[in-house]
């Protein structure tokens, strides 16, 4: 997800030898978001619109399907850095299922099953964004945190859990508490990671961290000035830049991504940049929607 202003020229970023005057494919209002679908040459882009600001939620270029035009998209496969080998992958929040499609491409041994509230998006991923439902592809139409719940009931795992519902330019507060990520942690396999989109130019972004890191054992950031990718794993992990720059090119090797995993790691970032000290967000108080809205000084 990456913020932009709501009055646009060519509208977005868009690969090399695609570009061409915006068009609006689709607008609608539906129960939860105010989307627009945006064209431009063989490039789609997905706006949730928010008092006023519109909202890049997801990107595909249907020339390229492979290629992954937001730099966050490259990033959250930092978590295949401690899972090489997934088996299962949970990714709560569609959007144009870009991320989604693209995993179930490159580690077609695993299934990836996405939830998305939004039956409207569902459609939209399907109608302007190349995503196919299909045996190692699927999605379950109901709220990110109900369909966690009754995985665990059910006792189900997953090896990576990928977590990238925005709302609009914020993330539903039942989304970034300490019990979700309990529960979250209780349907990892051995092993497994969870790989969440943060926001670190806002003040929500320190509680976040305080709240992971009260769940996890460690947490290993990349990227930063706007999308932080957090991968956390429930056990003690303590890999050097350099031992992930190996696995980065192990990783490129057996699954040729369209993009350089080293990429990835270059952007690692080891700093604490958060007060460690201070609440965390909890059920009882996650005022998400209020520190969102709120820059850092």
């Amino acid at each position: 997800m990456k913020k932009i202003t709501i009055i646009l020229a060519l509208g977005f970023v868009v690969g090399v030898g695609n570009q061409a005057c915006s068009k609006t494919l689709y607008e609608r209002q539906s129960l939860y978001h105010y989307i627009r679908v945006e064209g431009s040459g063989t490039v789609r882009t997905l706006h949730f619109r928010r008092r006023g600001t519109e909202y890049d939620e997801s990107m595909v270029d249907i020339a390229q399907p492979l290629w992954l035009g937001m730099r966050y998209y490259r990033l959250m496969f930092a978590g295949s850095l401690f899972v090489p080998e997934p088996k299962r992958v949970l990714m709560v929040g569609l959007g144009g299922g870009t991320l989604s499609r693209v995993t179930a491409h490159y580690f077609p041994e695993a299934v990836v099953d996405s939830v998305e509230l939004d039956p409207e998006v569902v459609k939209i991923a399907e109608k302007y964004f190349l995503f196919r439902q299909g045996k190692n592809l699927k999605v379950f139409v109901r709220d990110g945190r109900v369909h966690v719940k009754s995985l665990v009931r059910r006792k189900a795992k997953y090896d990576i859990i990928l977590l990238d519902a925005f709302r609009g330019g914020y993330i539903p507060y039942h989304l970034t508490t300490k019990e979700f990520l309990e529960e979250c942690r209780k349907i990892l396999a051995p092993g497994g990671v969870v790989v969440a989109n943060l926001w670190d130019d806002v003040r929500l972004y320190e509680y976040q961290r305080r709240t992971f890191a009260r769940v996890f054992k460690s947490h290993y950031a990349f990227g930063g000035g706007g999308n932080k990718i957090l991968v956390a794993t429930p056990r003690k992990v303590n890999l050097s830049k350099g031992e992930l720059y190996e696995r980065a090119k192990k990783l490129q090797k057996r699954r040729r991504f369209s993009f350089e995993m080293k990429s990835v790691v270059d952007e690692y970032d080891p700093e604490i940049d958060y007060p460690l000290r201070g609440e965390i967000l909890v059920d009882g108080h996650a005022p998400a929607n209020i520190l969102r809205s709120q820059p850092l000084k």
